[in-house]
């Protein structure tokens, strides 16, 4: 995979988790090796694994939810430029 493919699929992956429609599957075989990301591309990765553990924190600590959404947010725009 190049780098242009696993940042497409980690900007698609950061959409569709903020649009409640993560697929961990679909992200799991797209990027097979996340040791050879990029750092931002790593960091990506690794809040989207984060966002699917964390569902019952954003549930009972909005705060947590906030901080969870504006980073991936921020990752997103990071991965577009």
């Amino acid at each position: 995979m190049t780098e242009n493919d696993s940042r497409s699929v980690l900007t698609e992956a950061l959409r569709r988790a903020l649009a409640g429609e993560d697929d961990p599957v679909q992200l799991r075989n797209a990027i097979v090796n996340p040791h050879r990301l990029s750092a931002v591309e790593k960091s990506a990765w690794l809040q989207l694994h984060n966002w699917r553990a964390d569902e019952n924190l954003r549930t009972q600590f909005p705060k947590h939810a906030e901080f969870s959404r504006r980073r991936m947010n921020e990752l997103l725009e990071q991965l577009e430029t």
